[in-house]
Formats: structure tokens, C-alpha cells, sequence
């Protein structure tokens, strides 16, 4: 049994994040397979699914939506997670919540077994000019807020709810 870890991102932060759930989910005793939203994998090849998008300007990366409303039948067939990953995750003020993913749940009326907001990078250099004025404009802070061991941690607190 497969468990589909698909992704889309902007600036690879993400990845990083989908690659550590599927190394811990395979050392959970799982066969996680990574793929790029881009890619357009298949959610019905795969017995469950982890999905998850880079946040942009407070939105879900659009390859990403489209993806999810393509394979709707699909995924409502599988236990589903969800993550999110985006700087603003890193800001304790916000309290595990994203506006994004509150929208995006909204939107679609998907219901997954779990849902984790993890926080990523905001590294100018991997930014456009434009969205690097607006983030400077807001005072937005920069650098690498990952935390890979808190995504592993995810990834072992999620497993029993994934088919073996």
C-alpha cells in the first residue's frame, strides 16, 4: 500500500518538507512515494495522501488548487492529510493557524484526518521583485524557519491514521 506525498511549491521549501515526511513515514513502516503537484501524479493509484502547497500572498500555490480540483473524486476516496508551508507559519502569533489553509478547507469542504501548518522559508533571492517589494513593504521577516524534526514528528503522529 502507497501513500501519496504530493507537493507544490515556489521556492523549494516545501519540498524540503514533503522529502522529511516521506523518509519518516518510511521508517514508520509505510511506502510513501513524493511527487510534484507539477507532475500531476494520480491520487488514485495510492491507497492514501498527504497534500501540500507553499503559501503565497496568504494563498495556496494555484497549480495546487487546480490539481486538488481535478482529482476531487480521487481524493475523496483516500485518507487525506494536509499541510501548508509558509514563513508567516513561524510567527507564534498566529497559533498554528493559516488563513490559507482555513480558506482553501472552506472552499473545497475537504475533511483530512489531519492538517499541519509547517513553516518554511522566506529567502529574498528565491522571490520575485515584485512579491520581494510587497513583503518588504510588510515588514515581513526573512530567513529559513523550518523545522524538520517538528515535520518528522508530524509525519509519526499521522502514520496510524494512513493504511499499512
Amino acid at each position: 500500500m502507497t501513500v501519496l506525498v504530493a507537493y507544490a511549491t515556489h521556492s523549494g521549501a516545501t519540498r524540503t518538507l514533503a522529502e522529511t515526511l516521506v523518509e519518516t513515514l518510511r521508517e514508520e513502516g509505510l511506502s510513501p512515494v513524493l511527487a510534484d503537484i507539477a507532475e500531476d501524479p494520480d491520487p488514485g493509484d495510492h491507497e492514501a495522501a498527504i497534500i501540500g502547497s507553499a503559501v503565497r500572498v496568504e494563498s495556496f500555490e494555484k497549480s495546487f488548487v487546480s490539481w486538488v480540483d481535478r482529482h476531487r473524486a480521487q481524493i475523496d476516496e483516500l485518507p487525506l492529510a494536509l499541510f501548508s508551508c509558509s514563513g508567516s507559519a513561524a510567527d507564534p502569533a498566529r497559533g498554528g493557524r493559516q488563513k490559507a489553509t482555513d480558506t482553501f478547507l472552506e472552499r473545497t469542504g475537504l475533511d483530512p484526518v489531519a492538517v499541519k501548518n509547517l513553516p518554511g522559508w522566506v529567502l529574498m533571492d528565491r522571490i520575485p521583485v515584485h512579491e520581494q517589494l510587497l513583503l518588504k513593504s510588510m515588514r515581513t521577516p526573512t530567513g529559513d524557519f523550518r523545522d524538520l524534526t517538528a515535520v518528522a514528528a508530524w509525519a509519526r503522529e499521522i502514520a496510524p491514521l494512513l493504511p499499512r
